[in-house]
């Protein structure tokens, strides 16, 4: 269902308020490299005139040090990589009302114009995703804070300073069209990001050549018990959104939402990409594999562009208060990646292929400074498990893109997708739930057949294209409902045509597998039929061999040798073309440590006060303290975490990435009603570890103090101060209300108060790491003593 009058009309007479500019877009190239066109039924994604299958990473410059881009830039390339994905995050660029920061004056790192020269010259295309929500697990989600003050934004200010994302923006996952009322009545929202749109797109105007699509906003669309459907406020948002932006652009790039399993993604306002992370399972199993079966299939149903995925990691971020995240076999990216390939996924953006650090203070709160993935590269910018299959598949793009970019799978069955052949007043949650169970289980059922399904829009599907399905399913999900008649006639033209309607994928007869009865493979093949590709994983744990079988396409009979798939491994036979090389990179590993564990990169001598120094690189101001024998990182801006306590000649870390000696009060605000999300996102009480702290030397010790404003009835002071003596940090805590303090370190650490202090100590054992908790009385001093016992063998490598 399209939006309403009323909608439409609102978001013409909001467009009508841009002030419009006779240079409009002409900043942007007239012409633009990429271009969806249509190979007879194929969708096929081109740049410069060519087939182009996207092999994307989200490149986080935000969070890397200015001088090591382009060595990672040249890194990336390395996997394969051809598309760099940016988040253009708006709070980092403009930190103060009109301070609008894209050549690093205020801070290397929002150099975005060097940047783009830079991905220019390495030869990368460019995917620009300028927000205005970014998500990200960046502070407030990438939107100004001195916005989010203003009344017209309906945000507590303890949201606003723990760094919460909009409370619109988490209104948005749950019902998107109620938030984008939000938005679309919110006149300062209108104003000020319609603003920020035109800046950031303008600043990359000179390089708009490179870039192959735009997204609008973040995280749009997404979930299936979401209210996108027939959503008329969030189509509406969604084309104002689009209209800003295409002011500047013009109307050639594509643009797209990011999204997850939206309800009817042939009705989006526009291009609906996928993301996709894995589950906490450890290894990718039945459940994962539907899922991206389900995911990717769903956006099969939009008719005229092809399928993407938009963020992509077999695996999970490290959560706030974890010391690492979470495991995953490497594997699993192998599976995943070649699932999604027999999804007709035609471009694939890993989320992303090289851990990272925060600048201090900017994680969203329920983030850890550390933003890791286990991904392909570990934070020194070296190979990590997860390189090789990440680099195999890249290996595969450089080889066969351009083909990979026209094939599609030969479908044997189609399943429809039949959301919107319903009244949508009958379509309750728990409906399209039941619908999604109903389509996976025929989903597998084609799995265990050895069967290429494909799932079809009864709405949106064209009846050429069904009338190549072998069989169509219409899965039974809830007999009260009844199709619609543009439904039923879709249809019956379809038995007229000869074709077999079914309830379930078994019923279907003489149907014959286009893999030759290879279970999870498809065979795809361009549009002309000449040449096709075997696409083959193994997924189980123990060798699998696979007979040899004959498969048919183009009038031709093609023989696939037996094989031997090794545990979570893949394979590709190209037929009716020679098989082509598949070069792995070696990369030599980096001696460097880009903000890892810094003592390698300093010539850190003891000295007898406190030192300021930019260590992490981040245009953050950090202290440092060394004594000879232990030294202490404190970042002021981050809440005056200890973000790094070491021996003075080891590369060891006692502290973990959650931080040391984080403050709050013992009687936390608890969650507000504007905080949708809330549920998910407070893993442990923020306090202030994101606020700025005054930091001054006090002799040879650091003090540092803060008043929070939003904690308590009245403000809420904080201070402490640093100290090293021996093998020993001493911070003495000190507040106006009754106060915490937290310290993650490693379990060797000695932690201990005063004797005789009124405070309370409590020591949680976590994996890897011990959560050192003091509470304390209002406006008493309390001194925390962490003692290093394992000396320069102890600790960790972690940052």
């Amino acid at each position: 269902m399209r939006p309403t009058r009323f909608a439409l009309a609102l978001v013409a007479a909001l467009a009508a308020l841009l002030p419009l500019r006779a240079n409009a877009a002409t900043n942007w190239s007239t012409w633009h490299t990429a271009r969806i066109v249509r190979e007879r039924a194929t969708p096929v994604f081109t740049v410069d005139g060519k087939p182009f299958y996207v092999y994307g990473a989200a490149f986080f410059y935000e969070r890397i040090p200015r001088d090591l881009w382009k060595s990672d830039l040249e890194r990336y390339r390395a996997l394969g990589i051809n598309t760099i994905d940016l988040y253009v995050i708006w709070n980092w660029h403009e930190p103060q009302p009109g301070v609008v920061d894209f050549d690093g004056h205020t801070n290397p790192r929002r150099d975005l114009i060097g940047l783009m020269r830079t991905i220019h010259a390495l030869g990368f295309k460019v995917i620009v995703r300028p927000g205005p929500v970014i998500r990200n697990e960046w502070r407030n989600g990438g939107y100004p804070d001195w916005l989010l003050e203003r009344p017209a934004y309906d945000m507590p200010l303890h949201d606003v300073l723990e760094g919460r994302y909009p409370a619109t923006a988490t209104l948005q996952n749950a019902h998107a069209d109620a938030a984008s009322a939000e938005w679309l009545a919110n006149a300062t929202h209108r104003r000020f990001a319609s603003r920020w749109l035109h800046a950031a797109l303008q600043a990359i105007a000179p390089w708009s050549h490179d870039v192959i699509a735009v997204a609008l906003d973040d995280d749009q669309g997404a979930y299936i018990d979401n209210d996108t459907w027939p959503a008329p406020h969030w189509h509406a948002y969604m084309t104002w959104l689009e209209t800003q932006v295409r002011h500047e652009i013009g109307s050639r790039v594509p643009l797209f939402i990011n999204t997850f399993q939206t309800k009817v993604p042939s009705a989006t306002p526009v291009w609906a990409w996928g993301n996709w992370y894995q589950s906490d399972a450890y290894r990718i199993g039945d459940h994962d594999l539907a899922q991206i079966a389900l995911s990717f299939g769903m956006l099969q149903s939009q008719r005229d562009v092809p399928v993407m995925a938009s963020e992509f990691q077999a695996g999970w971020l490290q959560g706030a208060d974890e010391s690492a995240p979470r495991a995953a076999a490497p594997a699993n990216t192998t599976l995943a990646l070649h699932e999604m390939l027999q999804q007709n996924v035609h471009g694939v953006v890993n989320f992303p292929v090289q851990d990272t650090l925060n600048p201090a203070g900017w994680e969203a709160p329920w983030a850890n400074w550390f933003y890791a993935w286990d991904a392909a590269f570990d934070l020194q910018g070296n190979a990590a498990p997860r390189f090789a299959p990440t680099a195999a598949f890249g290996a595969l793009v450089r080889a066969y893109g351009p083909l990979l970019a026209t094939m599609h799978a030969v479908s044997d069955v189609g399943i429809a997708w039949s959301a919107d052949a319903y009244d949508p007043a009958t379509m309750t949650n728990a409906r399209f739930a039941a619908l999604a169970a109903a389509v996976i289980t025929q989903q597998q059922r084609c799995r265990a057949l050895a069967l290429s399904c494909t799932i079809v829009d009864l709405h949106a599907t064209p009846a050429s294209e069904l009338a190549r399905l072998h069989a169509l399913v219409i899965p039974s999900f809830d007999p009260s409902l009844a199709l619609d008649a543009r439904a039923r006639a879709t249809l019956e033209r379809y038995r007229r045509a000869g074709g077999s309607v079914v309830a379930r994928v078994d019923d279907a007869r003489g149907v014959r597998s286009a893999t030759g009865g290879l279970r999870d493979a498809a065979l795809l093949v361009t549009p002309d039929e000449r040449v096709g590709m075997l696409d083959i994983f193994n997924a189980s744990t123990e060798p699998r061999t696979t007979p040899p079988v004959r498969v048919f396409f183009g009038g031709r009979s093609f023989a696939i040798p037996a094989m031997t798939l090794a545990p979570g491994s893949a394979r590709d036979l190209p037929l009716g073309i020679a098989a082509k090389p598949l070069a792995l990179p070696t990369l030599a590993p980096l001696a460097r440590t880009p903000a890892a564990v810094p003592i390698a990169e300093h010539a850190w001598l003891p000295t007898d006060r406190p030192v300021e120094r930019d260590i992490y690189r981040d245009g953050e101001p950090t202290y440092l303290l060394d004594d000879g024998r232990i030294r202490a990182v404190i970042a002021a801006d981050a809440g005056a975490r200890v973000l790094l306590l070491a021996t003075a000649g080891g590369h060891h870390n006692f502290v973990a990435t959650v931080g040391a000696a984080r403050d709050g009060v013992a009687d936390p605000p608890t969650p507000s009603p504007r905080d949708y999300i809330a549920p998910y996102t407070h893993p442990l009480d923020a306090g202030t570890f994101n606020r700025a702290y005054a930091c001054a030397p006090l002799g040879a010790a650091l003090r540092c103090t803060y008043t929070a404003p939003d904690l308590a009835e009245q403000p809420v002071t904080f201070e402490k101060t640093f100290a090293l003596v021996g093998d020993t940090l001493t911070v003495t805590l000190r507040a106006s209300a009754a106060a915490t303090s937290l310290s993650a370190v490693d379990p060797s650490v000695h932690a201990a108060l005063d004797p005789g202090s009124d405070a309370v100590l409590t020591i949680e054992q976590h994996p890897g790491t011990a959560f050192v908790r003091v509470r304390y009385p209002a406006d008493r001093t309390v001194r925390l003593h962490l003692t290093l016992q394992g000396g320069a063998n102890g600790g960790t490598n972690r940052p």
